[in-house]
């Protein structure tokens, strides 16, 4: 029988978008992704079998955070909108542009 080879721990690098800042103007769309994060994962929960319940029990397969993301408390909420922010780094960091649409 072949051991398996044990790994090492891993560490990510540090990011590249330290110094990629974030225009004011960007603050609607971080909410909206920041929100469309949050829709995306309990879509992907609700369609596994979880549902709502005041304890996370990965047996029951329940999870309290399955509520709207206006219900998440400003911390949750904030955990959604750093994600939101380090994905639009990335992008501004790689040259891509990003405009308000006219309509704002």
């Amino acid at each position: 029988m072949r051991r398996r080879a044990r790994r090492q721990p891993w560490t990510p690098p540090p990011p590249s978008t330290l110094d990629v800042k974030l225009p004011d103007s960007l603050h609607a769309l971080i909410e909206i992704l920041a929100e469309e994060a949050h829709d995306n994962w309990a879509r992907q929960r609700l369609s596994e079998g979880w549902r709502y319940g005041r304890r996370l029990s990965r047996r029951r397969k329940t999870h309290p955070l399955l509520v709207p993301y206006c219900e998440l408390t400003h911390e949750q909420q904030e955990a959604d909108r750093v994600v939101a922010m380090g994905s639009l780094k990335v992008i501004l960091r790689h040259g891509y542009t990003l405009q308000e649409p006219a309509d704002r």
